[in-house]
């Protein structure tokens, strides 16, 4: 009952994402979360979220690649540069803004491709 990326691009690439969050509903007065890094080589798959998808049936992605390709359109978020798992409504003054894709899920396990 998970949500992976796998990477079937080219080269590296790095991985955020949105999801639902009770706690910043009830703490941070906003309904979504946002966290990353992860790294992903070529062909690599990783567990970006545990638990079962089907549940919380929206997500948003985002990925860059060291060759400066990005994936996301969708919506934006700012995200800083080193790990992070925040409410959507706390940034950093080292914050980029990042575009995200709508990513639905209403099974309990989903497996994002990148592809260029």
């Amino acid at each position: 009952m998970v949500l992976r990326v796998h990477n079937a691009y080219h080269t590296e690439v790095w991985v955020a994402y949105l999801y639902p969050s009770t706690f910043c509903s009830q703490n941070h007065g906003t309904s979504w979360a946002k966290a990353g890094w992860w790294h992903l080589n070529p062909n690599e798959t990783k567990i970006v979220l545990g638990g079962d998808l089907s549940s919380q049936w929206m997500y948003y992605i985002h990925a860059h690649s060291s060759d400066g390709t990005e994936w996301g359109s969708y919506t934006y978020e700012y995200c800083p540069s080193q790990r992070f798992d925040w409410c959507s409504n706390i940034s950093s003054n080292t914050s980029i803004k990042r575009n995200f894709d709508e990513v639905y899920s209403n099974v309990p396990n989903k497996t994002i491709n990148l592809v260029g």
